[in-house]
Formats: structure tokens, sequence, C-alpha cells
């Protein structure tokens, strides 16, 4: 009989709310009777200007990886990770990302996660930021059959700042869980986060994101806004937006937009030629690539790009 083991504090709501949503925690069950592939690795940035890209290759198997990066004071630096493996590779991937940016620092993380329709992934990312440091995480989530997604950011100094953009597809029986924490603790600190994606045939994306301000965090602000867009009957969407508040002089924003491909929409591309299959695979993509665009590497964007078409021709047959 094969051995489980159970992460029970995944992806766990800093707030809870109703049991009934089942949305205050995650919960996954992995295979343990194989050895885990580990892999340890830190960047140090002392300049501005640096990009960085570590592509990783994932066989079948178990992999965990654990990444520091750190910004010196007044350095600039991108680190683009993306995960990628066979289209029919299963497997465990457990990735953990450490960001530190020192005082007047920037550190811009890449995610792009591109595994096969087997692969389970739980990808943890903590930061915390200085006086006047910045943060920006651009996460691609595409891949994967279960995909636990967390980024949890402190902003200690002086106004910090974080921003993330989040790009996702999830159809075909995949299940997308993301938790999104920011706690300011500065002055002045600011968040600005932005989720857009599309759930599809009998597939579960859960968001959470929470901005908590904390007491003695005076003139921080924080926005967050989401924008899904559902192509069946049978996707299941469930978001949670959530503003903590114990300081009085903040400002926090919220918003979510939910729906599907509109009649008047529709009717305009048909009476173009565009069949109703076509136009949402086009919204699809335009969703994903509005973030990845943001991304500094011609290589990636492509690979984000070919990943996509591939799975669009795949559908066609």
């Amino acid at each position: 009989m094969k051995q489980h083991f159970l992460y029970k504090d995944i992806n766990r709501l800093p707030s809870p709310t109703w049991n009934w949503l089942k949305m205050n925690v995650a919960k996954v069950e992995i295979e343990s009777d194989s050895e885990a592939k580990i892999e340890k690795s830190e960047i140090v940035s002392e300049k501005k200007g640096e990009i960085v890209h570590v592509p990783l290759f994932f066989d079948e198997g178990r992999y965990e990886h654990e990444q520091t990066i750190i910004a010196k004071e007044n350095a600039e630096i991108t680190v683009i990770f993306d995960y990628v493996s066979d289209k029919n590779a299963w497997g465990f991937s457990f990735v953990k990302t450490r960001l530190v940016a020192f005082p007047h620092s920037k550190i811009h993380l890449v995610k792009v996660q591109l595994l096969g329709e087997q692969f389970v992934q739980i990808d943890q990312t903590m930061s915390e930021c200085a006086d006047n440091a910045e943060i920006e995480v651009t996460q691609i989530e595409l891949g994967g059959k279960q995909v636990f997604a967390e980024v949890k950011t402190e902003l200690n100094g002086f106004s910090s700042k974080f921003k993330s953009n989040t790009a996702y597809k999830t159809e075909n029986g995949q299940t997308l869980d993301m938790n999104y924490v920011v706690n300011h603790h500065g002055q002045k600190t600011s968040t600005k986060m932005t989720v857009k994606g599309v759930v599809g045939e009998n597939a579960l994306k859960i968001y959470r994101g929470t901005i908590d301000f904390k007491r003695g965090c005076a003139g921080a602000t924080g926005d967050e806004q989401e924008e899904t867009l559902l192509l069946s009957e049978s996707a299941v969407c469930k978001s949670i937006p959530v503003i903590l508040c114990d300081e009085e002089d903040v400002s926090g924003t919220h918003g979510a937009t939910l729906g599907r491909l509109g009649a008047d929409e529709l009717f305009y591309m048909q009476s173009r030629g565009i069949s109703e299959s076509e136009a949402k695979k086009m919204m699809k993509k335009a969703k994903i690539i509005s973030v990845a665009n943001g991304i500094p590497s011609d290589e990636v964007r492509e690979k984000i790009e070919s990943f996509l078409e591939t799975e669009q021709n795949e559908s066609k047959v």
C-alpha cells in the first residue's frame, strides 16, 4: 500500500470565513513513496538592470526547490523561473522562493508554470521589503493537474511597495488554488494586485486575496482587482477578496468581475467568420498574453504562446 502525507496548512486564509464556503484552507495529499530531487539556490544582486533566467525541466518524479533572491541597497534585478515538463508527465513539485529587498532596491520575480497535465505543484513565495524598496511578482499558471500558488509579502519599510500581475487558465478538470497576502507594516506602503484568467470545462479556480493594514502603517494604500471569464457551465470559480484594517489613515479597494462571453461579442465575432469556439480561444489567449507581455524575455513569452497554440491545435483534432 502506498503511503501518503498531508499538507494541512496550504493557502490558509488569514481571517477565516464561513466554513461552508470551504475556502479557509487548502488540503493536498501527495504520495510519499519516492525520494525528492532537492535543489537549493541563492541569487544576490548588487547592481541595476540585471536579468537572470532559470529554466527548469522536470521529468516524472518528485522535485523540491528552495530559492533565495536578495537585492542589496539600490540594486534592481529580474529573475525568471519557468517550469516545464513533457505534456503527459506526472509528478510533484514543491517550490519555495524567498525574496529580500534592501532599501531602495527592486526585485521583479517571474514564474511561468507549463507543467504536464498530471503534475501537482505547490509554489510558495515569501518576501520582505525595506524602506523605499519594491517587489513585483508576475505569475503565469497554465499547466498541471492541481496547482497551489501562495504569495506572502511583508511591507516592513517606509514607502515600500508590492505589485503582482497574475494570469491563468484552468480547464479540463484542472484545479488552481491561489492565496495572496500582503501585510502592511510601514507607513505610506502600497499594494497593487491584479489577477486575470479563464475557467473552463470541469475546472476549479479558487482565489484568496488579502490586504492587511497593520497598526502603524498610516498613509498606506492597497488595491486588488480580479477578472474571470467562465467558458463552460461546469466551470467553478470561488473568490474571496479581503481587506483587514487596524489603522485609520489608510485606503483600500477591491473588485472582482466574473462573466461569460456576451451575446453581443459573439455576434460581432461570428459576423466576421469567427466561430464560438475560436472566439473563446481568442479571449483566453488575450487575457494571458496581456500579463505575459510584461515579462522581459522574448524566449519566455514565446514559450507561453507556443504552449497555448499547441493546446488549441490539439483541441481541434
